[in-house]
């Protein structure tokens, strides 16, 4: 019975020890392509309130609005790392010098709408190289042909920062007028 079990137990450390990691916060990787999805919540949300906010928005174009979705383009999101308490030494150079891009869609359900983010591309400096023409995010930040993130871009001050930089975009401001 003992070894039945030290068996089992070997087994399910070992499935686990070798799992590939294809999400990351809001970040997932989807048929070979990193994929930014996050859901906020707020019950008054309608696509009315979110239109009005993403036109004011300069990084965002092509903002087209239907009965369920609104889709636009994302063009040359930085990230501002000192707004969210970053210094420049805990920063990679990527996402100092970086200009992220991509394809956008929201779609609204219940109190809540959810923002993916699709075909990322960036340009700037990783350190071995100059990115000047767009490239896909996901041959950066990801390995085996897109299979599983690289455990280079799992940290709080990479990809979780630039999801903070996404999400600092794409949620809702209130206005706060109670006076």
């Amino acid at each position: 019975m003992k070894s039945i079990f030290l068996i089992f137990l070997l087994s399910a450390i070992s499935i686990v020890g070798f799992s590939q990691a294809i999400e990351y916060e809001d970040f997932k990787l989807q048929d070979q392509e990193i994929v930014y999805q996050a859901i906020f919540q707020n019950e008054k949300v309608t696509y009315a309130m979110l239109e009005e906010q993403y036109k004011k928005n300069k990084l965002f174009s092509t903002i087209k609005v239907t009965a369920n979705e609104i889709t636009f383009n994302v063009n040359d999101l930085t990230v501002d790392y000192l707004k969210f308490q970053f210094s420049q030494v805990q920063t990679p150079l990527i996402l100092q010098t970086g200009k992220f891009s991509g394809q956008a869609s929201v779609a609204i359900r219940d109190g809540r709408y959810r923002v993916t983010l699709r075909q990322i591309m960036v340009t700037g400096e990783i350190g071995y190289k100059s990115i000047k023409e767009k490239e896909a995010l996901t041959g950066l930040c990801s390995k085996n042909n897109g299979t599983q993130l690289s455990q280079d871009w799992m940290k709080p001050n990479t990809l979780g920062l630039l999801g903070k930089a996404l999400a600092d975009n794409f949620e809702l401001k209130v206005n706060k007028d109670d006076w």
